[in-house]
């Protein structure tokens, strides 16, 4: 696991100073059991109070090449490079963490295709400074993978994948591919198989870690695989743009179907 370097600590430093600031932590690829040097560092700042663009700038351009502040598509945050290492700073409100918890741990409310995502980002989270002891919270996710979200995630996205509704996603990758919609074609091939691996890591009881290296975590986390697994994913694939994708999709679905089953 990445050990923490200059750049990570200076930063910690600066942030744990605000008064508004609670902890920083560091998750993503640098803190799973699969990653690399091309993998970018994910810091988590949590916050009481908004930290305000011209305050972070302050804290992040001593240390930094370039940055981007503000670089907030998904969620609040900025972006900076040191000596080619490209970090990702986002920033979240404390009670993000509970509200995760309590909505997907405890309630077992599940999404389309990556239900357990942000609990896998709480749960692999390093704390550089912890004022508020976060990570108190987060030690619920230790304990074993509730059986009800497990039916749940796999309930729900099931509906979506099998052919059973007009509006599921094999029935609507149908139709992309039969009429030469390669962008629908691209989507709903993408939704669909975000749905197989929810499906896959909710059987297995293991937290979803993402999209990144998906088929490295599956053999590394999942005590059981459906038939062929490497072979029909390859296959879906192979046939993504050009041959019977559909075909190959519904192969690997009535296997996943039949591990889920048995």
């Amino acid at each position: 696991m990445e050990r923490f370097n200059d750049t990570i600590r200076a930063l910690a430093q600066a942030f744990s100073r605000l008064d508004g600031c609670s902890a920083m932590a560091v998750s993503g690829s640098r803190t799973s059991q699969i990653n690399d040097q091309a993998s970018d560092w994910d810091i988590y700042v949590y916050r009481k109070e908004r930290i305000l663009p011209e305050v972070r700038a302050a804290i992040i351009g001593p240390l930094c090449d370039s940055m981007s502040i503000d670089a907030s598509f998904f969620e609040e945050g900025d972006e900076f490079s040191k000596d080619g290492v490209y970090y990702d700073v986002m920033y979240r409100d404390e009670a993000f963490i509970q509200d995760q918890i309590e909505r997907v741990w405890v309630r077992h409310q599940p999404s389309l295709g990556y239900s357990t995502c942000f609990l896998h980002n709480l749960r692999t989270s390093r704390f550089i400074f912890d004022k508020a002891a976060l990570a108190t919270r987060i030690s619920t996710l230790d304990g074993p993978y509730p059986e009800a979200l497990s039916r749940a995630v796999i309930d729900y996205n099931r509906r979506m994948t099998s052919g059973d509704g007009e509006a599921t996603w094999i029935r609507q990758l149908d139709l992309a591919v039969r009429r030469g919609d390669y962008v629908s074609r691209n989507h709903r091939l993408a939704t669909l198989m975000a749905s197989y691996f929810d499906m896959l890591f909710a059987y297995n009881r293991v937290l979803h870690p993402g999209e990144k290296k998906i088929m490295g975590y599956c053999h590394l986390l999942c005590s059981r695989l459906p038939e062929d697994f490497d072979r029909d994913i390859e296959a879906i694939y192979s046939t993504a743009y050009d041959g019977p994708v559909v075909e190959n999709v519904e192969r690997a679905l009535a296997h996943l179907y039949a591990l889920i089953d048995d």
